[in-house]
């Protein structure tokens, strides 16, 4: 008599489980979830049974599973078990990805809340740069960990939060000077283009303890990429154009550099 009470139709359902009666239609259409009775009128109703397995649905939905997923799972209800524990360590991994992921892009938001705080002038071009620089700041330290030592790569890698907002107003102000350079057309030689590349490097090496060793290290791991062709590229918030232009501004320094000890 109990169970006989629980028999509603699609919209009574819905409002006592709060679900919608579109989403009851979709789960249905899934196969999801298909009321077996019906009313004097011919209108599904819904039960203690249907009840049940709603609960189900939104308790495996809670836990990261797709519809998809969720349907297998019920349709071997027998075997449950055996396919939750087998299951559950990929989806622990996949949770901890997407939560580290959604860490991130709170990180970056808080960055971009603080530079436009300080009042800095940002255009959409270089904040696409800065926002591609955030995204790919771990991949970064991997190339750090592959071409340099764990030490380099662990001072990077754990800035505290004041040092890293700091860096990005720097960045922000060295985008805006090499981006007005190459748009007024200065030469690689000028002194403003070796000022651009002087600034770039004590940027990266403000936060460095070992500032000496670092170059070194640089330099041995640009000679190993040149020595072997590598299909990895670095990722970089620079332009095809710009990564040009400090490819020069760089050899111009060399020369330079080469004249001077001659």
């Amino acid at each position: 008599m109990g169970n006989q009470e629980l028999e509603f139709t699609i919209s009574e359902f819905g409002k006592r489980t709060r679900t919608t009666v579109r989403t009851l239609r979709f789960y249905e259409e899934l196969g999801l979830l298909t009321p077996a009775k019906r009313n004097g009128s011919g209108h599904k109703l819904y039960g203690f049974e249907d009840l049940a397995k709603l609960q189900q649905i939104q308790s495996l939905k809670f836990l990261g599973y797709s519809l998809q997923e969720i349907k297998n799972l019920l349709d071997n209800n027998s075997d449950a078990q055996n396919q939750l524990k087998n299951s559950l360590p990929f989806q622990h991994k996949l949770l901890t990805e997407k939560r580290n992921e959604l860490n991130r892009a709170i990180e970056a938001v808080e960055r971009v809340q603080f530079l436009l705080k300080e009042g800095e002038p940002i255009t959409w071009t270089i904040l696409s740069s800065l926002l591609f620089q955030m995204e790919n700041e771990l991949e970064q330290i991997e190339w750090v960990r592959e071409y340099c030592s764990e030490e380099v790569a662990e001072q990077f890698s754990s800035l505290p939060k004041e040092q890293r907002y700091q860096m990005d107003l720097e960045m922000l102000d060295w985008l805006s000077t090499l981006k007005k350079l190459i748009s007024d057309g200065a030469s690689p030689q000028s002194p403003e283009a070796f000022n651009v590349a002087v600034k770039l490097s004590e940027i990266a090496m403000k936060h460095v303890n070992n500032k000496e060793e670092l170059a070194k290290q640089m330099e041995k791991a640009l000679q190993s990429m040149e020595a072997e062709p590598v299909d990895f590229k670095f990722p970089t918030i620079l332009t095809p154009e710009e990564e040009v232009f400090l490819e020069e501004i760089g050899k111009s320094i060399k020369e330079l550099y080469k004249a001077e000890q001659g």
